[in-house]
């Protein structure tokens, strides 16, 4: 067994499974629990989760993806450019590393637009949403839906690498 190989894997598929796990469960779990509070509840939590998020993710995304593409190339199937254009293996490889990329992408500059478009948006005078902020709120809800997207087709192509394809 080649333990280089070995330990790229395992640590490409943990940070993995973190940084899927962290969007998977903030639209399934977190995001739906949290609608339940005050509005003023609500930011504050938020804040605090999306700075933690935000620092994690930061480091965890490329890592991900900087494993993924040595452990397809310098410790994988992949020897040269033609390999990854003339295999089922290198063009599920390539649609892998530019879906994780575009979702890394999406998540700093789509969602994190869209936070910060929220966050600008002021509370009524009676502390309650007002239409715009609720119009902000409801984009931020859309866009993180939406990178579950991208990891979706991230960890198919996974899957299926996993089998030769």
């Amino acid at each position: 067994m080649n333990w280089l190989t070995f330990g790229v894997q395992w640590l490409h598929v943990l940070l993995g499974i973190l940084w899927f796990g962290y969007s998977l469960s903030l639209a399934v779990i977190i995001i739906p629990a949290i609608n339940r509070l005050a509005l003023t509840r609500q930011r504050e939590i938020g804040q605090y989760l999306g700075e933690r998020g935000e620092s994690v993710i930061n480091f965890v995304g490329p890592a991900v993806i900087l494993l993924g593409f040595i452990r397809g190339t310098w410790l994988g199937q992949i020897d040269s450019v033609s390999d990854v254009f003339s295999s089922a293996y290198g063009l599920t490889w390539l649609v892998g590393l530019l879906a994780a990329t575009a979702t890394f992408l999406w998540g700093r500059l789509v969602i994190g637009g869209a936070l910060d478009a929220m966050n600008g948006v002021p509370l009524a005078a009676d502390g309650t949403a007002t239409p715009e902020l609720l119009a902000a709120t409801d984009r931020v809800k859309l866009v993180v839906v939406l990178e579950l997207v991208g990891f979706l087709i991230v960890f198919s192509c996974m899957i299926l690498m996993r089998f030769g394809l």
